[in-house]
């Protein structure tokens, strides 16, 4: 019996100097994604916003806010008006964030949402326009909720993004990007109105239809991205580019570049080869 524990423990030991060694050769490796985590997080002088502050109805009189793990949700109009906050790190914990929280925050430039977050509400951040990405795993964007946001120039909504609802980006002039997962279930009409800058865009498969006629300066697309379970004929609504090039599942390549409609693309590639596909699908 001793001797199985011996060399039972013989066998951790070893396993554990591997790992270790592991670590050290793994370390160069992954400096860059700690180098993105530490990007994350709030560094300097920073406002930690707390219940007490919110019972005080006491104001951030600092750039930079992190919303403390004891608080939920983000209130109704809690920020409204405030032009001192440019940064806010919102973390996983937060649930809502409410009608016109940050309506009014015009010096307001990022947003870290930790997520997912079920639910961005109504104007929630309405004319916030130095706002410059949205990059979060976001459930629901309310009516009007980044209405007039005219420094907005990239949107990324992860694998959870379900409802885009009327307004959400209206008078977004200079969005150029908005890359949606194939989870999204409702967007409604007038979500992307005024936002006539765009160059970049997924459609998912349920608004494989009408999504193109929601952006009518088509002739600036550079990239479109089709989430589709199908070939299918090119929309009415669709304005083929030859300075645009469209990405499809990999399994219909062929099926589209050999159509006299979307042949009409400058390129038609594998979505394969674009920056958002993994093995498990877009935007996994």
């Amino acid at each position: 019996m001793k001797v199985k524990y011996y060399l039972l423990s013989i066998a951790v030991m070893g396993m554990l100097s591997a790992c270790s060694g592991e670590k050290k050769e793994s370390s160069a490796a992954t400096s860059s994604t700690e180098k993105k985590v530490d990007a994350d997080q709030p560094t300097g002088d920073v406002f930690i916003y707390t219940p007490e502050h919110r019972k005080e109805k006491t104001q951030p009189d600092k750039a930079k806010v992190l919303i403390s793990k004891k608080l939920a949700s983000i209130n109704t109009s809690e920020f409204s008006g405030n032009t001192t906050i440019e940064e806010v790190w919102v973390g996983e914990q937060v649930q809502h964030i409410a009608n016109n929280a940050f309506e009014g925050c015009t010096n307001l430039k990022k947003i870290h949402i930790a997520g997912p977050l079920p639910v961005i509400n109504d104007g929630a951040f309405i004319g916030c326009s130095s706002l410059e990405s949205l990059n979060a795993d976001v459930y629901t964007i309310g009516v009007d909720g980044f209405k007039g946001c005219t420094s907005l120039k990239s949107v990324v909504l992860d694998e959870h993004a379900y409802w885009i609802r009327v307004g959400a980006f209206y008078g977004c002039k200079n969005l150029k990007k908005i890359i949606l997962a194939d989870t999204m279930s409702k967007l409604e009409d007038g979500a992307f109105e005024g936002c006539t800058a765009m160059e970049e865009l997924s459609i998912p498969n349920d608004f494989k239809n009408r999504m193109f006629g929601m952006f009518p300066n088509q002739a600036g697309f550079r990239k479109v991205y089709l989430l589709t379970t199908e070939f299918y004929p090119m929309p009415k609504s669709c304005q083929p580019s030859k300075e645009c090039t469209l990405y499809v599942p990999d399994n219909f390549v062929k099926q589209f570049q050999d159509d006299a409609q979307w042949s009409q693309y400058g390129k038609i590639e594998p979505m394969s080869k674009t920056k958002y596909y993994t093995a498990e699908g877009f935007l996994k």
